[in-house]
């Protein structure tokens, strides 16, 4: 990625500019879960399961009428002449309302201009009540999924463990969030990776030291792209989150394909479904080896027990 002679501002409004041009149902309620999402700080896990329901409640209900693809959870119980824009922005609205109530009036009134733009009629009809039932049964399979458990906070000490970092010092996000129900995976524990290096070891002494020279702050050794890399995948607080700007990529992905209605309704069912399920395992791993971060380790390195590493406590 080459990016010297433009801003990230300036690789954005590029993206969203070729966005906008080819817009239709399906990125049109994506870009208001996104809006919701940046408005209510969403942290990445729930906006991942948020638009993993969004997107397969619109996709069932297209698919239901197209019928081109295996159903995601709700199999085919309408008309084939039922209107696929109604179905898809009804599933839509039903959903997001469901998911995130403090700006249901923004997606009504997106609704109400969606519907407002397709003609009267059984199709228009028949397409609407379809969406509203695909997204009811889809809300319905995801209300009991653990998303809003409570368990106590972990707790760990000694080297190598995490502990709250700065400048928040926050407590643990979401500890639950590893033994939600997954969207397509087997469990929690499909996709668990290898715990990271013995802390006296050169494989671990080699990562600290690089990311130490790559991520201080006065001397590093990361090139200006890497600078810019590092800003434009931050996400954070107030952003759209990671899985958030995936889908602004994949906006981009489908305008410059000319995705149909079709087409985006699976792109963006299949991406944020894998999405949601990368958070589940993400966080499973997270709190199973439950590892200090870099931050820590880095302040530390006179405590890991390894020769190889130093503290820099800048």
């Amino acid at each position: 990625m080459k990016m010297h002679t433009f801003s990230i501002q300036t690789a954005l409004a590029v993206v969203f500019a070729a966005v906008l041009t080819r817009a239709d149902v399906v990125t049109d309620w994506n870009n208001a879960a996104l809006d919701a999402i940046r408005a209510g700080k969403t942290p990445p896990p729930i906006a991942s399961r948020a638009l993993a329901i969004l997107h397969s409640s619109i996709y069932d209900a297209v698919n239901g009428i197209t019928r081109t693809h295996e159903a995601y959870f709700v199999p085919s119980s309408v008309p084939a002449s039922a209107s696929r824009e109604a179905a898809a922005s009804a599933a839509a609205h039903k959903a997001l309302v469901a998911l995130f109530p403090s700006a249901a009036s923004s997606f009504d009134q997106l609704n109400a201009s969606i519907l407002l733009g397709i003609q009267d009629s059984p199709h228009k009809s028949a397409g609407v009540a379809w969406g509203e039932s695909v997204a009811d049964q889809i809300l319905a399979r995801r209300a009991h999924d653990g998303s809003s458990a409570t368990v106590s906070q972990p707790s760990s000490s000694g080297p190598g463990s995490w502990v709250p970092t700065p400048p928040a010092n926050a407590a643990y996000l979401l500890p639950h969030w590893g033994f939600v129900t997954p969207f397509a995976t087997t469990d929690h524990l499909q996709f668990r990776p290898p715990g990271p290096p013995a802390l006296n070891s050169a494989k671990y002494a080699a990562d600290c030291n690089e990311v130490k020279a790559l991520g201080r702050a006065v001397g590093s050794t990361r090139t200006a792209d890497q600078s810019q890399i590092a800003l434009f995948w931050a996400d954070g607080a107030g952003t759209e989150t990671p899985p958030g700007h995936w889908n602004s990529i994949a906006q981009e992905v489908g305008a410059a394909h000319g995705n149909t209605l079709e087409q985006n309704a699976r792109l963006f069912a299949l991406m944020n479904i894998a999405m949601a399920d990368a958070a589940i395992c993400a966080w499973d791993a997270k709190y199973t080896f439950n590892f200090w971060r870099p931050v820590t380790a880095i302040r530390n390195s006179n405590l890991d027990g390894n020769a190889a590493t130093d503290p820099d406590r800048a």
